[in-house]
């Protein structure tokens, strides 16, 4: 059966005054239907403009996707046209994005905002598309939603905004939820409960999801497969309880050995030695090799290409090459 979504060496590039941005440089992954597919890495590692590169939100310019494709249900999005993208946005694809508080119009109450999705794609009568708001509302524990509906964006908080959005996004039934750092900027109790929410909606809707985080200990308990970005590059794949286990490439080692751990007594976490690469003018071959702890002359000239070490667990590093 094929997956859901399947991109293949996608590159987005932005171009400006000091250079070209090559904030992806041919990333490949895949999402299954009913899958929740964890993307993991630091601050500017490209997570963000993967999620808008597969909405073809883009803004152009400065940005331009250069190649690669991007497969929803066998149909590649990068051939289509904006009007036809519409349709799909919302109804097949939806999006949570980091900030709700600036995603949601100040000057609109919250249950038009939900209503007007569902009357632009379905044409229902705004009537019945604002009953169908409020039953969303009772649905992601909005309380009271028949009054929340009515509130404006600032009259509700950080937590209850981003529970407006995923009913936004639910509001369609969508093949495809795109969930960008959907608990950034919320405290820990109802960061808690907007995950629950998104995992129980994934099952009883049966969506598949593509969850971003810099979190680990988030991908660790809500996805089935973590892929791990570097540097506009997915350096590692598989399955999260063999990643997380046996972790492979030297980057991914670093980032879960500097998650502080309660069953261990040390003085000081690991730390990765470095920075990221500029974009703009990215060290050749591996772009990890600079901070790396096994790099060998090949790292410094070629890019490592993917292996699979292990059943459903890949990784681009030479330590493993035969």
């Amino acid at each position: 059966m094929e997956p859901l979504l399947e991109v293949k060496d996608l590159a987005t590039y932005f171009y400006t005054d000091e250079g070209i941005i090559k904030a992806l440089d041919g990333i490949s992954f895949s999402i299954n239907e009913g899958e929740i597919l964890g993307l993991v890495g630091e601050t500017g590692c490209g997570k963000s403009v993967t999620a808008t590169s597969i909405m073809g939100l883009i803004p152009s310019p400065p940005g331009k996707i250069v190649r690669g494709s991007i497969l929803f249900k066998g149909k590649d999005l990068l051939s289509l046209s904006e009007q036809q993208m519409r349709r799909i946005r919302g109804k097949d694809i939806a999006m949570i994005f980091q900030d709700p508080a600036s995603s949601l119009n100040p000057v609109l109450r919250v249950g038009f905002q939900v209503a007007e999705a569902i009357w632009a794609h379905l044409k229902t009568p705004i009537r019945e598309a604002m009953l169908k708001a409020v039953e969303l509302f009772g649905l992601v524990n909005i309380p009271d939603p028949h009054t929340a509906v009515n509130r404006y964006p600032h009259q509700l908080s950080g937590g209850m905004k981003q529970r407006v959005m995923i009913a936004m996004a639910l509001s369609l039934n969508p093949k495809l939820l795109i969930a960008d750092e959907p608990t950034t900027a919320l405290d820990v109790s109802i960061q808690a409960q907007i995950l629950s929410l998104i995992k129980i909606l994934q099952r009883d809707y049966g969506s598949s999801v593509l969850l971003i985080s810099h979190d680990l200990g988030v991908i660790s308990t809500m996805a089935h497969r973590v892929a791990v970005m570097y540097s506009g590059l997915i350096v590692e794949q598989g399955r999260v309880e063999g990643l997380f286990q046996s972790p492979l490439h030297p980057y991914t080692q670093g980032l879960l050995a500097a998650i502080p751990r309660v069953d261990e007594d040390i003085s000081e976490l690991a730390v990765i030695e470095g920075t990221l690469p500029n974009p703009i003018n990215p060290p050749a071959g591996c772009r990890f090799h600079p901070r790396c702890p096994w790099a060998m002359e090949i790292c410094k000239s070629k890019r490592p290409a993917f292996k699979a070490v292990k059943p459903y667990h890949e990784v681009a590093c030479y330590a493993y090459a035969d």
